[in-house]
């Protein structure tokens, strides 16, 4: 038999482990963490039942909510940068034009 409470303390882990495993940008490290994870939270709510698991999940849920928002804050920066990529590329190409035609 499942015990909630050791299985809901692995899942906070899980999500802990995912966070260090973005912020490390280890991404296989995280997608087989984020696969475990997944794994046994839907283990746990089978075994417990939607209603009885719901208790349990309130704040393994704000925890997730969390990690996800810093993930699109990474997600953001990165696309930020690279836009500043492109951009300095295409001045790069302009100014080489530019100072092939002098």
């Amino acid at each position: 038999m499942m015990d909630p409470d050791h299985t809901l303390k692995a899942l906070h882990d899980d999500l802990e482990a995912l966070r260090v495993a973005v912020e490390q940008e280890d991404h296989a490290q995280a997608e087989r963490i984020a696969s475990g994870h997944d794994r046994r939270l839907r283990e746990f709510v089978e075994a417990c039942g939607a209603q009885a698991a719901a208790n349990g999940l309130r704040n393994l849920l704000a925890l997730q909510q969390s990690l996800m928002a810093d993930m699109l804050v990474r997600r953001d920066i990165a696309a930020a940068r690279l836009r500043a990529g492109r951009q300095s590329v295409r001045a790069a190409h302009a100014y080489q034009q530019a100072e092939s035609l002098a």
